[in-house]
């Protein structure tokens, strides 16, 4: 293989243009690392006598087989956060951009796969629950609970529980440790730290610095806002939103207007973006809350979704993004405000970028005054699923077919089905109403049913992001085509034959 990365470098120095922005990271013998280096031509007699290895090709680093007392020089690095793009800088004591990379994170599927993960374990119990059911209902031993069962440890009023579960609340065992942080936000704090070790291992970097912003939202929607302004909001005499809805609906039902308000409704569901504000919270009774859930009523007035949400996971993130850095860098570590930022890009005439940001932030903590950097070239990074041990892939729903047409899906229907295909049971209802029952019992006999079923992953397959060689270059896995038998790589047209390509490495921040 280090013959192979050994061909790429001087593929790489051959094409012209780039060496001035072309950098070679440089490893000593334990593997600390040493000051990237531009002497092209000591690099490849170096390869070509054997005292020095090439590790990887993108960033291009090689590593010495011998042990060197080269001293190094400090050097400056900055971060720009981001919820779905961070930057990333490292500058020397000249003002050379030594190293420039633009992440693009994953952030956004995390509540998706955490949604799903919820869908699979819900469906799981119920499953256990059912057979449950079933095997009490053989043998005899159901009770019925006409006022509704208290569970254990639920103090507050009665719980209806429908199957025949007889265990302690969940929600009393749940506690949150000192710290807690939500998936998203984990998973954010995670990837900025992440990608500056990522940086120290190929780079001596000993000063870095953070751009630390917070957001206020409400004066990014109010510029004049200022002060106790704050606090004058809607919902200032009430506890909380519940009770401002309560107050607005005079404590009745929104759709029936009779009944009184027992469910405080989101109209547009949190899992798909809504807001926890009043705008799209509505009180409902009991009867209209199960309409609403089961399709049978819908909800005229038009909810809000979340305003600012990657500004709020960035808000809730930095303070132990800056923890984080602060166990790596100690007293080296300093901060700046994004105006100080824009500030400098305008005075160089930089553009609007996260790397440059980074370039900037880097410039501002080391107090270094930079020299062309507008011709540096900044790495790309993509985040890719370090790995997955979901079994389960997808949830097919059960398919009522006529005459070869899907017509309908699921017996009833569930939550938010989607209305294009209805239910098994509103379908029967809307053919009963236009051909009557007898006709309809005729054209119910002959669907063909297709059974709800699990589609399952390959637990050997190599997902995206993996790296892989083909006649000695690297390339990044995009996708699979044509029954696996070829691969798509990222930032070419061409496919590649998988049985040629060789698979030898896999991370999750990967440079394409």
């Amino acid at each position: 293989m280090a013959i192979q990365l050994h061909d790429v470098f001087h593929e790489a120095l051959s094409l012209k243009g780039d060496l001035e922005m072309y950098v070679v990271y440089v490893l000593n013998k334990d593997g600390s690392p040493l000051m990237p280096t531009k002497r092209f031509g000591h690099v490849r007699r170096m390869l070509k006598s054997g005292q020095a290895k090439a590790v990887s090709t993108k960033p291009f680093v090689i590593q010495l087989l011998y042990d060197s007392t080269e001293y190094t020089q400090p050097l400056y690095g900055g971060t720009d956060p981001g919820r779905i793009n961070i930057g990333e800088a490292v500058i020397n004591e000249k003002g050379e951009v030594v190293y420039e990379a633009h992440i693009i994170t994953r952030n956004k599927r995390i509540p998706r796969l955490m949604a799903k993960r919820k869908a699979y374990r819900q469906a799981s119990r119920r499953g256990e629950r059912l057979r449950r059911k079933r095997r009490a209902r053989k043998c005899g031993t159901t009770t019925m609970f006409p006022e509704g069962r208290k569970l254990p440890g639920y103090k507050d009023g009665v719980l209806a529980v429908k199957d025949i579960i007889n265990t302690e609340a969940k929600f009393n065992n749940r506690k949150r440790p000192a710290g807690w942080l939500t998936p998203t936000a984990r998973q954010c704090v995670q990837t900025h730290i992440n990608g500056v070790r990522q940086i120290c291992k190929i780079l001596p970097v000993k000063y870095w610095t953070l751009e630390y912003n917070r957001f206020a939202f409400k004066r990014m929607d109010d510029g004049s806002i200022r002060g106790i302004d704050y606090q004058n909001n809607k919902t200032k005499q009430f506890d909380n939103v519940n009770d401002y809805i309560d107050y607005l609906q005079e404590g009745r039902c929104i759709l029936c207007g009779c009944n009184s308000i027992k469910h405080h409704h989101h109209i547009i569901p949190k899992h798909k973006g809504g807001s926890d504000g009043p705008e799209n919270i509505v009180g409902l009774c009991d009867d209209c809350h199960t309409k609403v859930h089961t399709n049978k009523a819908e909800l005229d007035r038009v909810g809000k979704r979340k305003k600012y949400v990657g500004a709020s996971i960035v808000n809730i993130a930095m303070p132990h993004i800056y923890d984080g850095l602060k166990n790596i860098f100690g007293n080296n570590l300093c901060v700046c405000k994004g105006r100080n930022t824009a500030k400098l890009r305008s005075e160089y005439g930089i553009g609007k970028e996260h790397g440059f940001d980074a370039v900037c932030v880097a410039s501002i903590g080391g107090r270094i005054p930079l020299i062309n950097v507008n011709d540096s070239s900044a790495f790309t990074i993509i985040q890719f699923r370090n790995h997955d041990r979901a079994i389960i892939k997808t949830q097919y729903e059960r398919t009522y077919k006529l005459d070869g047409v899907v017509i309908a899906k699921n017996r009833k229907p569930r939550f938010e089905q989607d209305k294009k295909t209805p239910a098994l049971s509103d379908w029967y209802k809307k053919l009963c109403d236009t051909i009557g029952e007898s006709e309809a019992r005729g054209v119910l006999s002959k669907l063909k049913v297709a059974k709800s079923r699990r589609g399952y992953n390959d637990t050997k397959r190599i997902m995206d992001g993996a790296i892989f060689l083909y006649e000695g270059k690297r390339y990044v896995l995009k996708a699979y085509k044509s029954k696996r038998k070829y691969l798509e790589a990222y930032g070419q047209e061409k496919l590649f034959p998988a049985k040629d390509c060789v698979f030898v490495q896999r991370k999750s921040l990967v440079y394409v």
